[in-house]
């Protein structure tokens, strides 16, 4: 009589053996398969590069915000170049008016009625930001410029309004030191503007006015250079000559 038969169980063949082993390893293998991919996908996102945050909304409040203060050049623009497809780029040098200030007040309204239907548009935070920095609310603009630049290094418009907002603010600003971290802040805001981004020259220009006036004039000399290789003849050109200390003679 085999007493150890009653003890023990008889053994399961070896293929249901290898078959009970071999499923934890295919779900395993799955499940570290799929955690690959998602890494593969997150590395992905991360490294390609997000379109850029250009234009204004296709919304008809957005259209009349423009129309009313499409007039109205930015402070600044008088020294400082600016682009931008909602605020004015240019214009005479001038106090701001009453009617300045209800135009701008008008606009903002009509942007906040854009932004309760689409709060997740950066283009019209991005608009908002550009009207703070036409009532001179410099540490408005920043907040908005910055709020649209927090996401990723996308919005060319962006880096060129806090740039100016900076700089703009430096000039206010009694404090020697933290003035001087404002222009210096605004000269890498310039620098952020990339060459296919289409406000690259204003945001050039500015570099090299921004040099030179905290007296790094070597690299506005090279900054110049490198400008008027891209816009020799223009007005803006002429006055950059004279920025960099050259004169009205091309720098070499």
């Amino acid at each position: 009589m085999n007493l150890s038969a009653g003890l023990h169980p008889p053994s399961p063949p070896v293929a249901e053996l290898e078959r009970r082993i071999q499923w934890p390893l295919v779900a395993v293998g799955a499940f570290l398969v799929m955690m690959l991919g998602l890494l593969g996908m997150a590395a992905w996102s991360s490294w390609a590069p997000s379109p850029p945050i250009v234009g204004i909304p296709n919304d008809p409040d957005v259209r009349a915000a423009r129309d009313l203060v499409s007039a109205i050049a930015p402070p600044g623009s008088s020294e400082l170049r600016f682009e931008s497809e909602f605020l004015a780029a240019a214009g005479a040098a001038r106090p701001a008016t009453a009617a300045d200030a209800w135009r701008i007040a008008g606009a903002t309204a009509l942007v906040a009625r854009a932004r309760a239907r689409a709060p997740g548009d950066p283009r019209l935070t991005l608009c908002a930001a550009h009207l703070e920095l036409a009532r001179r609310d410099y540490a408005g603009a920043e907040r908005g410029y910055r709020s649209v630049l927090y996401f990723g290094d996308r919005c060319p418009e962006a880096h060129l309004g806090l740039g100016l907002s900076l700089a703009l603010a430096a000039r206010m600003e009694r404090d020697v030191i933290y003035g001087r971290s404002l222009e210096l802040q605004s000269i890498a805001q310039f620098a952020a503007v990339r060459e296919r981004d289409a406000p690259y020259l204003a945001a050039a220009y500015d570099r090299v006015v921004m040099l030179a006036r905290v007296g790094r004039n070597g690299e506005a000399r090279g900054r110049a250079a490198e400008y008027l290789a891209r816009d020799s003849t223009s007005p803006w050109a002429e006055r950059l000559r004279g920025i960099a200390g050259v004169g009205s003679t091309p720098l070499p």
